[in-house]
């Protein structure tokens, strides 16, 4: 009897030292809802103008981004295998725009989501009001 819980032990030992963390893509996502839009972006190390083309485009148009409470979330190369990501993502490789809502709004998996942008956000009845309500400092 004491040697099958010794043995169980073990097992259980050497199950629970196998087990790494991963970061909950979901719950990243859950810390943003109703604060703000999320642009997210899941690439591999090679789809570099992908990467280069979103990173220009968030560094030339902040006061854009800032007007429409837009966030941007990179999961590069490496990182990927750092995170649970939800079947909805996990094949896909590109960037996704998420709503306060949580929900993803758009799609693509190479940089034309970027000049619809502005767009898809400025259409959705939330942003209409934060137009109607708020004086942009962009233009």
């Amino acid at each position: 009897m004491d040697m099958r819980v010794i043995i169980v032990s073990i097992f259980v030992f050497l199950l629970m030292g196998n087990t790494e963390t991963k970061i909950s893509l979901d719950s990243v996502l859950k810390k943003f809802s109703w604060k703000k839009r999320v642009v997210l972006l899941i690439a591999e190390d090679s789809d570099t103008e992908l990467i280069n083309g979103v990173d220009v485009f968030f560094k030339e148009e902040i006061c854009r981004n800032i007007d429409r409470n837009l966030e941007l979330y990179k999961i590069i190369g490496s990182q990927i295998s750092q995170y649970e990501i939800p079947e909805k993502f996990r094949q896909k490789r590109g960037m996704w725009l998420i709503g306060y809502d949580g929900y993803d709004k758009a799609y693509s998996s190479d940089l034309s989501l970027l000049e619809e942008l502005y767009q898809i956000i400025d259409k959705m009845p939330i942003r209409q009001n934060e137009m109607l309500n708020g004086v942009s400092s962009c233009d």
